[in-house]
């Protein structure tokens, strides 16, 4: 080019960067039912968001398998076990899903009395999908699900609710308050208000490796297994 001869602009503009693929929800999927797992899937294929990795229609142990294989986010499960056998297999899910990653139960079915919702959630399962319910509802409760809330049917909700605080507040008579000190005391009744620990760190002025040491001592102290059994405790005892 010669000299003093400015270089002449094209107006291209530079290409846009991008868009990164839309993060999808893994699912592992159990039903041995023909009929309802071909609803499942029609009420499933739309959504873009939702990935169905692995589907088991024969026995429990082949289920939780896929879990360690596929590494979901939701676990989904329909099934006609008694009561007793769905409990034991919650746990199953849990002890699999700590272990492999973090995975989220949403069970499947007709929905059952609210002490035996209760026991299911305190076994581990984050929601309960009634089959009466429209079709069209399941993938916002995969996506419920995964957001790490709790799932319940709509109609049902506040019903189900009140009992699992009375129940809460039943198993946990015995136990008080007096034994936590004054900052577990505090972080108790943030998590009862809904605070994250990064919102409770920062309220309390604390680190979040602390905040997470004084949920460790509430659980032991008050016998409790989940934040959502801490949540309803505060609520219970009217801390807020």
């Amino acid at each position: 080019m010669p000299k003093g001869k400015a270089r002449k602009k094209t107006g291209k503009k530079p290409a846009p960067a991008p868009t990164p693929a839309q993060k999808k929800i893994k699912v592992v999927l159990y039903c041995p039912s023909e009929i309802i797992l071909a609803g499942i899937l029609k009420a499933m294929d739309a959504c873009r968001d939702i990935e169905i990795s692995d589907v088991e229609k024969h026995t429990v142990e082949s289920f939780i398998e896929a879990i360690k294989r596929s590494h979901p986010q939701v676990v989904l499960f329909f099934g006609s076990e008694p009561l007793l056998n769905i409990r034991e297999i919650c746990r199953a899910i849990q002890e699999v899903s700590a272990a492999s990653g973090k995975s989220r139960l949403l069970l499947m079915g007709n929905i059952p009395s609210h002490e035996e919702i209760v026991s299911l959630i305190n076994s581990g399962a984050r929601g309960y999908f009634d089959l009466n319910d429209n079709a069209g509802q399941l993938a916002e409760a995969v996506r419920v699900v995964d957001r790490g809330e709790i799932w319940l049917p709509r109609d049902k909700m506040s019903s189900i609710m009140d009992r699992i605080i009375s129940v809460v507040g039943r198993d946990m008579k015995e136990k008080t308050l007096d034994q936590l000190t004054p900052t577990e005391f505090q972080v108790l009744r943030l998590i009862g208000q809904g605070k994250s620990n990064d919102e409770i760190a920062e309220m309390l002025f604390i680190s979040k490796n602390t905040v997470r040491s004084h949920i460790k001592s509430i659980y032991a102290k008050l016998d409790t297994h989940s934040r959502l059994q801490l949540a309803l405790y505060a609520i219970n005892s009217a801390l807020f």
